[in-house]
């Protein structure tokens, strides 16, 4: 991470999502999200409350939860392991656990060791919301709460550990 005085542009290649693939197998199967999408931008979509109280001429406003999302739009290219997994939920119109999958949310841009980067875990529901035959649009919903940890990305493989990184 970079001192004080260094400031720097982030890169969105830096911040990456990755989707298991095999949410139903024993061992997570995690692809990086990437290859024909070109925009992918998470939504906090807060619920938010505001209160105006009668000795005040200003509302008190505060937030009481969020509903993360990822909406994607992506090009459909077949041997595409993202595109194939999200395909095939389409086809078989997945519903309740059959839509559930986990991802990662993994800061590139937060390096911890070599090969190790800090990194959140959440349990997702995927919602198909259309297809051209071209192009797939969906969204990765999150349920619950994050599990925050870092992964190690080592021979094209991504393992996440919940907890704080220790050397």
């Amino acid at each position: 991470m970079p001192n004080a005085e260094e400031v720097r542009k982030l890169k969105r290649s830096e911040y990456a999502t990755f989707l298991d693939t095999t949410p139903t197998e024993d061992a997570e199967t995690y692809i990086r999200m990437g290859k024909g999408i070109s925009e992918m931008e998470e939504s906090y979509n807060p619920e938010e409350e505001s209160e105006q109280y009668i000795d005040e001429d200003t509302p008190t406003n505060s937030v009481e939860s969020y509903s993360p999302a990822f909406d994607a739009s992506q090009r459909c290219y077949l041997g595409e392991k993202i595109f194939e997994f999200v395909d095939e939920m389409r086809m078989k119109l997945a519903t309740g656990s059959d839509a559930e999958t986990s991802a990662l949310k993994v800061y590139l841009y937060r390096k911890l060791a070599e090969n190790v980067y800090k990194a959140q875990k959440i349990n997702c529901t995927i919602v198909i919301n259309s297809f051209s035959g071209k192009e797939i649009g969906y969204a990765v919903k999150q349920n619950g709460n994050p599990i925050d940890g870092y992964v190690t990305i080592s021979a094209g493989k991504v393992t996440f550990t919940a907890g704080e990184y220790t050397a």
